[in-house]
């Protein structure tokens, strides 16, 4: 009988996933898999499911929650050497990286989709030392999911972020960055920035429309300070798609970034890493490729 180690984090999106545990069960089970579940007590936890993995001889890993959720599991993988295919349910509340790889947002389907076996090598990101797999970000509303009421962002889902982020417009701030690559360097004050893995974040699913998970590079997108109602039009552009060649905003594919606030009199900004708070500038951020098994729908 195949092995299946399932985590997952109650508090996660609208908090349903419990709700289909047995589901999940009795589809895994009736695949010919024991399963074994770990549920999330407090945040930070999710790591102490993954303790046995290897030992226990796992088949697969199953992870139920946020692009946060996601993160703790993959960054445990990487640091203990857990070479097991890991399955994605999308039970947060923007789900970037599941959306990219198109898994269903229906959790039965979801599972569904898993059993099949689809399995893909994807390219993991690295940001002084943290592996992230969407996407590491800094500037406006890369603070929106730290500063949002859960109970808030549970009830609204992704709209959450939008109305948060439309409540930080009158206090946008520009950052002076210089942006290193192996090919180019790259000096803009701007007031976002984001090196993506996959195609969106925050809900934004066409922010890098050009990227695949397997292709060996990061793609920069930053919008650059300029006056709001240029900004304003330039969001509807990115919402179709169609902002990568625009004049206000900065893109770069490589391997490789390095990201420094040029002012030293400028406030310590930390970043957001997969929808949790990380480092604070500078940053170096590096790719290792095809580093992780995924269960996908591409």
């Amino acid at each position: 009988m195949k092995k299946v180690k399932l985590l997952y984090n109650p508090m996660s999106g609208n908090r349903r996933f419990p709700d289909f545990l047995d589901d999940f069960i009795d589809r895994f089970q009736r695949a010919g898999y024991e399963v074994s579940v770990f549920r999330s007590l407090k945040p930070g936890d999710i790591p102490m499911g993954l303790e046995r993995v290897v030992e226990d001889e796992y088949d697969a890993i199953v992870a139920a929650g946020g692009d946060g959720t996601v993160n703790e599991v993959i960054n445990k993988m990487l640091a203990d050497k857990i070479d097991v295919p890991l399955g994605i349910v999308p039970a947060g509340t923007a789900n970037d990286f599941a959306a990219h790889l198109n898994m269903p947002f229906e959790f039965r389907e979801c599972f569904d989709t898993i059993l099949k076996g689809n399995i893909k090598e994807v390219d993991i990101g690295k940001v002084n030392g943290r592996y992230f797999i969407n996407v590491c970000a800094g500037g406006l509303l890369s603070t929106v999911s730290h500063e949002i009421d859960r109970k808030f962002k549970n009830t609204l889902g992704k709209m959450a972020y939008y109305l948060k982020g439309i409540e930080q417009l009158p206090k946008l701030k520009p950052i002076p960055l210089k942006i290193t690559t192996k090919e180019k360097r790259v000096e803009e004050d701007v007031y976002l920035f984001l090196i993506l893995n996959s195609q969106g974040a925050g809900g934004f699913n066409k922010l890098a429309p050009k990227a695949t998970i397997d292709d060996g590079l990061l793609e920069f997108v930053a919008i650059k300070a300029r006056p709001l109602h240029e900004i304003a039009a330039l969001f509807v552009k990115i919402l179709q798609g169609e902002h990568l060649n625009d004049k206000n905003i900065i893109y770069l594919q490589d391997n490789y970034f390095k990201v420094e606030c040029t002012d030293s009199t400028y406030d310590p900004h930390f970043s957001d890493v997969d929808g949790e708070k990380g480092p604070h500038l500078p940053l170096e951020i590096s790719l290792e490729p095809r580093k992780l098994r995924i269960f996908a729908n591409i």
